[in-house]
């Protein structure tokens, strides 16, 4: 074995990765010059990034490195593959193998077996310098965030003035109401140029918006978006169907911020760890996210910072009961009390003029 490699028969953890990577290939795009050579982004995270990688027999990955790499593990969950790393001589792997190499190392491989191979590649990652994160709630569903020159706008809605919102560098809609969605606003704030996200379903009612499916991560405007499932649990109408919507995990000045969009506490969401801040929606219709169930869904992800928003769904009928309002608001405070999450009140509703 050469100096720097080791070939780890760790058969747990190859099967927990076969689980999760067989499968998708219609997903992955093909890598330019290197013919029967695909890869996905699995996953993007602060500590790591994950792809998946595909290759037909007899297909070859060139010479290559990832220089941004601090560890770099390479697992094969289908197949089999001679791997060449510079200066070392060939290694034959198969199914289940798992070479840890150097981060950086520069390295080949091809496909020598009968089937399609499928490879897992894990990442680490430099910590992310961090940076201040100015939040401007605007209204109701309507965000702003600044950090290192970049704006993101979320949402952005006419009926805020918009007097206060900045240029956008990238925008995310959520959803496709006129709250959520509404050309006009962005028309106003968007750079040229600039991305605007919308949930893959609204892309006909916007055509110019870059498609983004529940569980689809891209890397726009240099921020890692990630789409979360947002949809309803309760039944009932207005409904929210499972595959219409987003929320969205973007990283920016090294802090993970989720925006939920309209939803309730689904699984997938409940599956999300080390936000540094959340805005999570209450009130909704059909009695959705009541207090108790937006404090709970909070006390599940245990973000270090929590906002809540869209939870006064009365306001443009100018019919918001200011004291109901106060009570909920309160009423989740009071269900978050204790923990490590700190609440942020924004001033989400101006009153009416």
């Amino acid at each position: 074995m050469k100096r720097g490699v080791s070939v780890l028969a760790l058969a747990c953890w190859a099967s927990t990765a076969q689980a999760q990577a067989v499968g998708g290939a219609d997903k992955a795009r093909p890598v330019t010059g290197d013919p029967g050579i695909s890869s996905m982004l699995v996953m993007d995270r602060p500590e790591f990034r994950v792809l998946r990688d595909y290759a037909e027999p007899g297909a070859s990955r060139r010479m290559h490195s990832h220089d941004d790499a601090t560890y770099h593990v390479l697992t094969v969950v289908t197949g089999q593959l001679r791997l060449t790393i510079e200066g070392q001589s060939p290694i034959d792997l198969t199914q289940g193998q798992v070479i840890d190499l150097k981060g950086g190392a520069k390295h080949t491989f091809t496909n020598t077996g009968t089937v399609a191979a499928t490879i897992v590649e894990v990442f680490g990652k430099a910590p992310a310098a961090t940076a201040e994160v100015v939040v401007t709630p605007l209204l109701h569903a309507s965000v702003q965030l600044e950090s290192g020159g970049k704006v993101i706008q979320i949402d952005p809605w006419s009926e805020a003035g918009l007097a206060r919102a900045k240029p956008a560098d990238l925008i995310l809609v959520t959803d496709d109401p006129i709250h959520h969605l509404d050309p006009k606003a962005i028309a106003q704030l968007r750079k040229p140029g600039a991305p605007v996200v919308v949930p893959a379903a609204s892309q006909s009612k916007f055509a110019e918006g870059t498609a983004l499916a529940n569980g689809e991560t891209r890397t726009l405007a240099g921020v890692t978006v990630e789409a979360i499932p947002a949809y309803d649990i309760k039944p009932g109408e207005p409904s929210h169907p499972k595959g219409k919507a987003n929320g969205y995990l973007v990283t920016l000045g090294g802090k993970r911020i989720y925006f939920a969009g309209v939803t309730e506490c689904v699984p997938e969401i409940r599956a999300l760890r080390n936000i540094d801040i959340a805005f999570l929606p209450m009130n909704l219709p059909l009695d959705r996210m009541a207090p108790a169930a937006a404090a709970e869904c909070a006390n599940a992800i245990k973000p270090k910072m929590v906002y809540l928003y869209h939870y006064d769904q009365n306001y443009a009928a100018g019919k918001t009961d200011a004291a109901a309002i106060a009570a909920s608001i309160q009423s989740f405070r009071d269900a978050i009390r204790g923990g490590s999450i700190e609440f942020k009140d924004g001033a989400w509703y101006p009153q009416k003029k």
